[in-house]
């Protein structure tokens, strides 16, 4: 079994290959804007959002055609609160990585990092960012909305990486959490299984190994520090709160 990993550094490649070698295979998985920014997210919530919209045109098309009562104002009303939470829950998360840190977009909050203030990237219910601040403020723990980390695939991964039952508990986070590593991927195309290993993992955990392959990179190029910042989504609460506002008057009235 193998020892504690040290929550402020990456652990270092045994066979001594550089970063950008890492994961080289899985790059291509993410798009890189004009502006160096590239953004993680899972499938299965932009389905269901998009699904969502579909069913959201058609029924509201139906109630606009076939019914003008007051019913029908309580349904699209009901239907917007619906859409303002599948907007924030859904549609609006995401990572979003480029060259100065990681910006975590959850659905009421957002956390802007730099790479030289990212002690670590974890992996517990969800893709977790480890942040310093400033003195005399603890390091906090940035939980991602839009990475999250199924227990079932969780568990394998963790059988993969040789982690067995280790449990890593630090003083500034109570809850226990397991350290992500980068996987060394330098021998998978030699290595048909292996490579189908790394293909069979939740997206969640290899967005996780290219996010920390990231920070490691920046760690190497000297990346400056940073504070961490937080906001509101001062949009993101509206498209909730308004509707539901509006659903309780409708249904005061009635």
């Amino acid at each position: 079994m193998r020892g504690p990993v040290p929550p402020a550094s990456l652990a270092p490649d045994p066979a001594g290959q550089p970063p950008e070698g890492r994961l080289g295979r899985l790059r291509s998985a993410w798009r890189t804007d004009d502006r160096g920014r590239t953004t993680f997210r899972l499938m299965p919530p932009l389905v269901l959002w998009w699904g969502w919209l579909v069913f959201v045109v058609i029924n509201v098309a139906d109630l606009v055609i076939q019914s003008h009562d007051w019913f029908a104002v309580q349904v699209t009303v009901a239907i917007a609160c619906v859409t303002g939470i599948m907007y924030a829950c859904a549609f609006r998360p995401r990572v979003i990585s480029d060259a100065d840190g990681v910006a975590i977009r959850n659905p009421f909050r957002d956390h802007k990092v730099a790479w030289g203030s990212l002690t670590g990237v974890f992996l517990g219910d969800s893709v977790e960012f480890l942040c310093q601040r400033e003195a005399p403020k603890t390091d906090k723990t940035v939980y991602s909305w839009a990475l999250y980390s199924p227990r079932r695939s969780r568990a394998r991964a963790e059988l993969r990486a040789g982690f067995g039952s280790r449990r890593h508990r630090e003083r500034h986070d109570e809850r226990a959490r397991r350290r992500y590593q980068v996987p060394d991927t330098s021998v998978y195309g030699k290595l048909p299984a292996q490579a189908k290993e790394i293909a069979s993992q939740h997206p969640s955990h290899v967005m996780a190994s290219e996010l920390a392959r990231r920070l490691d990179e920046a760690r190497e190029a000297g990346a400056a520090g940073g504070v961490l910042t937080a906001r509101w989504s001062w949009a993101s609460i509206a498209a909730v709160v308004i509707p539901v506002a509006g659903l309780i008057a409708v249904i005061a009235a009635r």
